[in-house]
């Protein structure tokens, strides 16, 4: 033989590697099956002992239980299935895929055929009595109880298993990374009493260990870094930590979704394309679709979804359903849909989505922040992508799947690093959930063991901490969260008063903000106009005192302020507003007080906003410098690891 070449493996070598390590032999499903009137281990036809569950012995199909007339077992792949009345002999044909030689063993149907010379009968088996295979289901799934497949089934992806470690559901294998190697690969069925049904195969993680020298970051770091993001390589750096995200699913508490936004012509389709390679059949891809589209196809996985040309319409209702399944998946959430023979169907969300599009649509404040939003631009004239090949791109996204998997463990002391980091540079909470959770996934792609020294990062050559790469003042994605009765005040002041259309001042925030710049806190005659103007949007104004006791008086029920909140989430039905609610969540005393005023002739309950708050020094419509929004407790350094 010749010597052994240190030349890496080609990219097509290593698809072949990687189709070899997922490649499972044919299942021998028939082997111990006995021809028609032969015994099975030395027990004749329907001679056999019964278990717990009446069963006959090592019975193909495994009880799991009952939900009002429906019967759940598996069967001998590892399926779900629902076994219903009527049980016909093709449904169990079906339920024991096709198994009709144990059939014919355990619940044989006889048939006479002659007499032997004696007199006695001569019988041979001729199929299995159907209604004693029925009667013995629902027997042994009466003791079990009632069974609900929305909590107590896993489908494909990564998940949390006894103690906090992985398992990672490959539709024809379940991955327990925490058994010794040779026994890491289990079939498909019950663990830990929950079911994982065999689905169509995905790719299992590359077997690893994966020492630095292999480490899939080298590749895709600079391969994500040739896209030109509007803030570099921290964005670059995002988009890999949403990968690791989206691989740990279900294991995840929090799964941040990724909006990558551009002009035409930037390279998102190509990144589209490139992530679809990567994750190969682990991804839910689609150009175009609905919410139902998305949970009918994930049911009960866990895998990443992503999603194309994701554009902002005029009728944003389509895309507006498809933002409410990514925000409840975000934080794992349940979908009710109707189901046929009128019972409902539950989809559990635990997936990690993913957008592109030229524009977005409307993003509520409770969608940003649960999202990275990263923008592309323009490659330089000349640059252009080179995708490497298919089967490249699929051993490394089983290299990175194998990288989170057995960085895991540190998983919780990296994410509390992260976001104690954040925490300190002023992110509130949901933000630090978010970039913490793709910073750590990041961290565990590309190294071995936190180190202090991740909390820094390059930018442009300077080691800058990640709190000041992610400052709230720079990041897009925060320009807009304002907070709920934040988002209905300024509506409120902002939106132009049908009954002013023929005046030269257009919106309520005009009016009052005119009166408060007079120097001597307005005349008689101002107050009286301001009033006669605010009540025809359905508003008031109060006077106590000199102008620091100036209020905008908003009632709780007005005809013509639900004109002016017409077609908002503050709007609400006649009888029932929901403004009043949502202003009362600003800070009682500083902003808001409670009290009764005259409007429009009748005495109304109000919500008083005080003007001081609003154009006052200092004050929310103001230009000054507004406070440093961070608790002078959180000033200190991070609290990190033990190391």
């Amino acid at each position: 033989m010749g010597a052994q070449s240190d030349k890496k493996p080609t990219p097509n070598v290593a698809a072949v590697r990687s189709a070899i390590d997922n490649a499972e032999p044919m299942p021998e499903l028939f082997r111990d099956d006995p021809e028609p009137g032969q015994p099975r281990n030395g027990m004749l036809p329907g001679k056999w002992e019964p278990d717990a569950l009446g069963l006959p012995p090592d019975c193909p199909v495994i009880p799991l239980g009952f939900d009002g007339d429906v019967l759940w077992l598996l069967d001998p792949q590892g399926q779900l299935c629902a076994y219903t009345d009527p049980f016909g002999q093709g449904k169990t044909a079906l339920l024991f895929k096709g198994r009709l030689d144990y059939l014919k063993w355990a619940w044989p149907k006889r048939k006479k055929v002659g007499e032997n010379d004696d007199g006695s009968p001569i019988f041979k088996i001729d199929g299995w009595k159907n209604e004693d295979v029925r009667d013995a289901m629902i027997q042994a799934c009466a003791p079990l109880g009632p069974w609900h497949a929305q909590e107590r089934v896993r489908g494909r992806g990564t998940w949390r298993g006894p103690g906090g470690d992985l398992v990672i559901h490959c539709g024809h294998k379940v991955v327990l990374p925490r058994l010794p190697a040779k026994q890491q690969n289990q079939p498909p069925g019950m663990l830990d009493e929950l079911v994982y049904p065999a689905r169509p195969a995905i790719p299992r993680p590359d077997p690893g260990p994966i020492d630095e020298r292999q480490n899939p970051a080298k590749f895709l770091r600079p391969l994500l870094e040739r896209w030109n993001w509007a803030r570099g390589r921290v964005d670059a750096h995002l988009l890999m930590g949403w990968i690791g995200a989206a691989y740990l699913g279900a294991a995840l508490d929090q799964r941040p979704v990724i909006y990558m936004v551009g002009d035409k012509g930037v390279g998102k389709s190509e990144m589209q394309k490139l992530l679809k390679k990567l994750f190969g059949s682990w991804l839910i891809h689609s150009d175009d679709t609905t919410a139902a589209g998305i949970y009918q196809q994930l049911g009960q996985d866990c895998l990443p979804v992503a999603i194309d040309e994701f554009e902002g319409k005029a009728d944003s209702r389509k895309a507006k359903a498809v933002l409410e399944l990514a925000r409840a998946a975000y934080s794992g959430g349940k979908l009710d849909r109707g189901g046929d023979r009128h019972q409902g169907v539950q989809f559990m969300l635990r997936s990690a989505f993913l957008f592109s599009s030229i524009n977005t649509p409307p993003l509520e404040p409770q969608d940003l922040s649960r999202l990275a939003l990263l923008r592309l631009q323009k490659l330089p004239p000349g640059a252009r992508y080179e995708p490497p090949s298919d089967g490249a791109l699929e051993m490394i996204g089983r290299q990175i799947l194998r990288r989170v998997i057995d960085q895991w463990e540190r998983f919780p002391a990296t994410l509390k690093a992260y976001r104690d980091h954040l925490q300190a540079h002023g992110m509130d909470a949901r933000g630090c959930d978010t970039f913490g959770t793709l910073l750590a996934c990041a961290d565990l792609i590309e190294h071995d063991g936190f180190k202090e020294e991740s909390l820094m990062a390059p930018d442009d050559g300077d080691m800058r901490p990640w709190g000041e790469l992610l400052a709230i003042a720079s990041m897009i994605e925060f320009e807009d969260a304002a907070e709920n009765w934040r988002g209905c005040l300024d509506y409120m002041l902002g939106v132009p008063v049908e009954a002013w259309r023929n005046g030269t001042r257009k919106t309520v925030g005009q009016m009052l903000e005119a009166v408060w710049e007079k120097e001597d806190g307005s005349h008689h005659s101002d107050i009286v106009a301001l009033r006669r103007e605010l009540s025809a949007a359905g508003l008031g104004f109060v006077r106590k005192g000199g102008r620091d006791g100036d209020w905008l008086a908003v009632p709780n029920q007005d005809p013509a302020l639900r004109r002016l909140f017409d077609g908002t989430k503050w709007q609400g039905e006649p009888g029932a507003s929901m403004w009043a609610g949502a202003l009362r969540q600003a800070p009682r005393g500083d902003v808001y007080e409670v009290d009764q005023t005259r409007i429009n002739g009748r005495k109304a309950k109000c919500t008083l906003i005080k003007l001081s708050a609003l154009y006052g020094p200092g004050g929310m419509m103001t230009d000054d410098e507004p406070p440093d929004p961070r608790p002078a407790s959180s000033m200190g350094p991070p609290s990190l690891p033990d190391p």
